[in-house]
């Protein structure tokens, strides 16, 4: 097959993949009754004429949604992203995103469809000029694309954070039972919490081109979409940024740096696993130390695992490690393992991977990219290590507002008075961390 007729192969599958979603994309920027009973913000009437309602995307059409663009490819996603990004008349103005859109978004939980539109709005979505956009109709594709440069982010559970600060209640224990006689009195008892608070960190990028460079691109016959190589850029700075939070930065302590285990200080931002799990249960091991058993990788894991067990119901699904770190444990093992009755697991979109044996059964090790998971001195032993996390994802999400996922606001050309067409992509998002026994960390030297 020839280039050309692999292009057109190409092009055929992204246009088949967006023919199949665009209704649910198109919907989400309609400023007209939606023809369902999914209105999360309706208008009163006014001249005989219904005013406009705005939808937001349900869990259930997420899902729906997930499961279709996930059967495409990395490439053929990028190509559907610019193709209705490409799309021109949509999006919601913001200031209705912001006023009826995150009314919406917490009506969704209270089952409250009666926001109203004020006078101010109407005005403002009868109003044919440019201005500022949300383009919902995007944030399916770029989830999806989101994950494929973070897989991680899809397995941390997401829920609605209740306020600029989310508060949760961590359990430190689940209490006791008592046995009791025939007719005895049932002993009360209650499991033990601490109030704890994250705050919900707002992590966004402004990307986008001037119009000259735009017209010269095409004039010159380039062949490639230079909006597309800023968007994507983008979306790999948040994936980056919001991992490296996620493991090894935080937010409580100024003398925290990359290089100790407090973790790298963003006032901005969020604590992560690094200091979170920075505890005495924590295990040590040297890969590179050959006597007795002070190298035994799996077996630090295993003892991390039994902590656990010892003093919770945590029960651990994954271990999350540095890629230089589980391919010193694969090569390890090479003397020991016959390969083909090694079968890899799926462990999140694009990921297969290897399994460890521990009390827990077989826990995935899951590469987590880049400098994610970092080198740092350690307190404990002043060697220098890096993190491996054995995490129980039940006990663990990301508290958001907004949007779970990456929201894009379209800034057209000459709204900021430069011939310059601009994207703004964010995401608020905390880290609320609800039972720190069900999780462990071993850290592991690094030479």
């Amino acid at each position: 097959m020839s280039e050309l007729e692999q292009l057109l192969a190409g092009l055929k599958g992204v246009n088949e993949a967006l023919e199949a979603i665009k209704p649910g994309l198109d919907k989400l920027n309609s400023t007209a009754a939606p023809d369902t009973g999914e209105m999360v913000a309706q208008g009163v009437q006014d001249q005989s004429t219904q005013s406009p309602s705005t939808r937001i995307l349900s869990v259930e059409d997420q899902i729906a949604m997930r499961k279709e663009l996930r059967k495409q490819s990395s490439q053929d996603l990028n190509r559907l992203f610019v193709a209705q990004a490409m799309e021109r008349n949509k999006g919601i103005p913001l200031d209705v995103w912001l006023s009826a859109g995150g009314r919406a978004r917490q009506d969704l939980f209270n089952n409250a469809y009666d926001a109203e539109f004020s006078p101010e709005v109407r005005k403002l979505l009868d109003t044919g000029g440019a201005a500022p956009v949300i383009r919902q109709d995007l944030e399916p594709v770029l989830y999806e694309l989101f994950v494929r440069e973070f897989p991680a982010f899809d397995m941390f559970p997401k829920e609605p954070a209740n306020g600029l600060t989310h508060t949760y209640q961590q359990v430190t224990s689940f209490g006791d039972a008592q046995f009791m006689s025939e007719l005895g009195t049932v002993t009360d008892d209650v499991s033990a919490y601490n109030r704890e608070t994250t705050p919900i960190a707002i992590l966004a990028t402004r990307r986008g081109v001037s119009l000259k460079s735009q017209f010269a691109t095409i004039q010159s016959g380039s062949g490639f979409n230079p909006e597309q190589l800023e968007l994507t850029g983008g979306l790999r700075a948040i994936a980056h940024r919001m991992q490296y939070q996620l493991f090894s930065g935080q937010s409580s302590d100024s003398g925290g740096t990359s290089a100790n285990e407090l973790g790298a200080y963003d006032a901005n931002a969020f604590d992560g696993l690094r200091s979170i799990l920075n505890t005495a249960r924590a295990k040590e091991v040297d890969p590179y130390d050959t006597s007795a058993t002070a190298g035994l990788m799996r077996s630090k894991w295993n003892q991390a695992a039994v902590e656990i067990m010892n003093i919770s119901p945590g029960r651990p699904q994954v271990i999350f490690l540095n890629p230089v770190d589980k391919e010193v444990f694969d090569a390890a093992q090479d003397q020991n393992v016959r390969y083909a009755d090694q079968p890899l697991v799926n462990v999140a979109v694009g990921v297969n991977t290897n399994t460890v044996n521990t009390v827990f059964g077989a826990l995935p090790l899951f590469p987590v990219p880049g400098d994610a998971i970092g080198s740092y001195t350690a307190e404990s032993s002043g060697e220098t290590v890096r993190d491996s996390f054995m995490l129980d994802m039940s006990s663990l999400s990301l508290p958001w507002l907004g949007s779970e996922g990456i929201t894009t606001l379209e800034i057209p050309v000459g709204v900021s008075g430069q011939l310059t067409k601009m994207y703004i992509l964010f995401g608020m998002w905390g880290f609320a961390v609800k039972a720190p026994t069900y999780n462990n960390k071993v850290r592991i030297t690094t030479s």
